[in-house]
């Protein structure tokens, strides 16, 4: 709900009951899968419905399919998603391998492919309109020994969060509310972005908690700043959860985090990553 543009009852009615309904027990938030191949008629309409209430479900595949990869794809198409954001990290279908990659390769330097501590942010902060990340899918096929936890946060909550204690929300709305400077190492060129928008009537997110290749609009800094002490600051919002082998999890592009985590010894912690362009539709 845009609240510049609806009125304010409508709006705090909304807001209420979207506090009101959420939950962070993972019992209330997952859905058993019996066969990714083929989802039941039941199974999606329970997937539906708590991403409809918290912009995120978690999966638990009861028989692991004989192509983990693929039925992981196919599961998303039947659920809306597809688009898939593709990469030099992801196969020809979008999707990608998240895990600790050799040192003398260049994926290194981006702190998902290691196993330090992932900052609070919503993916694909860094690309420009066209190419908005609007959904993902992460799938635990190896877990790491200790660490690695995942904390979210409903994009929704923060924004309903960010209005009760102030009333500068258009200070996040703009334009150019920041601006992701050009890569000249990846060829990706300056990018403008509002932290909140609308996309066909949805709130979309685009946040990091970053401090270096980045820069502020003057006007939006201090309204940043309390979002990001918001984020920080609401455990009571935060959902709190270790994948184990078989989970997975499916998200509007919910602002996310991961904690330090080390590795089996002989087993590299993996997910399976699948980025869309496309929200999740049942």
């Amino acid at each position: 709900m845009n609240i510049l543009e609806i009125p304010r009852n409508d709006y705090k009615l909304w807001a209420d009951k979207k506090l009101e309904r959420f939950s962070n027990k993972i019992d209330d938030l997952i859905v058993e899968i019996n066969n990714p191949n083929s989802l039941t008629k039941p199974e999606k309409t329970y997937m539906s419905n708590i991403i409809n209430q918290h912009n995120i479900v978690f999966f638990q595949i009861d028989k692991e399919a004989t192509d983990l990869k693929a039925a992981i794809k196919i599961m998303g198409s039947q659920i809306g998603l597809g688009n898939y954001e593709i990469d030099s990290k992801s196969d020809d279908d979008g999707l990608t391998e998240i895990k600790i990659h050799s040192k003398h390769q260049s994926n290194t330097e981006y702190i998902p492919y290691t196993n330090k501590k992932l900052n609070w942010h919503t993916d694909g902060y860094y690309n420009n309109n066209e190419n908005l990340i609007l959904s993902w899918i992460l799938f635990c096929r190896t877990q790491s020994e200790s660490g690695g936890m995942n904390k979210y946060m409903d994009h929704e909550i923060a924004y309903i969060l960010f209005n009760e204690a102030y009333n500068n929300i258009s200070d996040l709305m703009l334009h150019n509310t920041y601006t992701i400077p050009e890569n000249t190492h990846t060829q990706r060129k300056a990018v403008d972005s509002p932290i909140f928008s609308f996309i066909n009537g949805k709130l979309h997110m685009k946040f990091t908690m970053r401090e270096k290749n980045i820069l502020w609009n003057d006007k939006s800094q201090k309204a940043a700043s309390n979002l990001k002490n918001i984020v920080n600051n609401s455990d009571e919002y935060h959902i709190t959860h270790k994948f184990t082998e078989g989970q997975g999890v499916i998200t509007n592009n919910v602002i996310h985090m991961r904690t330090p985590f080390t590795n089996l010894e002989k087993k590299n912690r993996l997910l399976y990553r699948l980025r869309s362009k496309k929200r999740m539709e049942v």
